[in-house]
């Protein structure tokens, strides 16, 4: 029995007819970046392409629930960041306008022209939110997934523990402990990964200026959320009822959550009960709906627009 050794140049895997799931390296700046293409070859004219944008630390890996679904819709693109997964390391910190630069040099090596419709996850949320403050002529809509709420302020951290009566002084002991918190479990994780996670506790920091300052362009923006209260036994605490904690804070952040959806035309809030933070792998439906939503408004708007 022959066996042939096939090196990580180029994966190809058949997903349907005249579909293919294109895997490969490809070098920009220098750098390996781990990439992810499917029907890109079959691609209309002026139809928008998927473009995934992962959480903190994490390789792309964690679409592969829903890209069947959504090659169905469009063409796609999955990615690894710069020292995430399988994507080599660079000199530059994941800043929200670093991480646009570098995902526009992806898509202009691949000769894949806008528009594009990006989907984010978690810190991924708060990067494609932050494409739209550089690049907003380039989008044709944004799925946003339990992102990284960079519409929370430091007095909207304080708000959520009304619901357990504590006083000032208790918030400003927990607040303490939590920063501490992330910032000890930032420091046993790959260079990468902790500079992604100085990024976010910078944008928390700083209130998230950098995307608030910005208005959304008036394209389909979906915000998704789940509200499944997933915590192990084991990290509850003793003091006092993490689960109340947990809706209080969905109540507040859908609130606010509702007012970034209602300053465009298109904006839709989706809850789902059985998800946790992981929406797109707990309830990959409610994703792809989200996701084939956002396209057919696009196409109304541009035939509003006699496109």
């Amino acid at each position: 029995m022959i066996k042939i050794r096939i090196t990580l140049l180029t994966i190809t895997i058949l997903i349907g007819i005249n579909t293919f799931s294109q895997k490969r390296f490809i070098t920009i700046d220098s750098t390996k970046i781990w990439i992810n293409t499917i029907g890109i070859e079959n691609r209309q004219e002026g139809q928008p392409v998927i473009v995934f944008e992962s959480g903190h630390g994490t390789p792309m890996g964690h679409w592969d629930r829903i890209l069947d679904g959504v090659s169905e819709l469009a063409p796609l693109i999955t990615y690894d960041r710069p020292g995430i997964g399988e994507s080599e390391s660079d000199n530059e910190m994941p800043t929200i306008k670093n991480v646009s630069d570098k995902l526009i040099k992806i898509l202009n090596h691949l000769d894949i022209n806008p528009p594009y419709v990006l989907v984010g996850h978690s810190l991924g949320g708060a990067y494609v939110r932050g494409f739209a403050v550089y690049y907003p002529e380039l989008l044709a809509g944004l799925v946003i997934i339990d992102p990284a709420d960079f519409t929370e302020n430091n007095q909207n951290k304080r708000d959520y523990y009304d619901v357990l009566g504590w006083d000032d002084s208790r918030i400003d002991t927990m607040l303490a402990d939590i920063k501490r918190g992330l910032e000890r479990r930032n420091e046993n994780v790959p260079k990468s990964v902790q500079e992604e996670g100085k990024v976010l506790a910078d944008l928390r920091e700083t209130e998230f200026k950098e995307i608030t300052d910005s208005p959304l362009p008036n394209i389909p923006v979906h915000i998704i959320t789940g509200g499944r209260f997933d915590l192990p036994e084991r990290f509850r605490s003793k003091e006092f009822n993490d689960e109340v904690l947990f809706r209080s804070k969905i109540k507040h952040r859908v609130s606010r959550w509702t007012d970034v959806i209602q300053s465009v035309n298109k904006g839709m809030l989706l809850y789902s009960g059985d998800a946790g933070h992981f929406v797109h792998y707990d309830d990959p439906e409610l994703v792809i709906s989200s996701i084939k939503i956002v396209l057919q408004d696009y196409e109304l708007i541009r035939k509003e627009n006699g496109e």
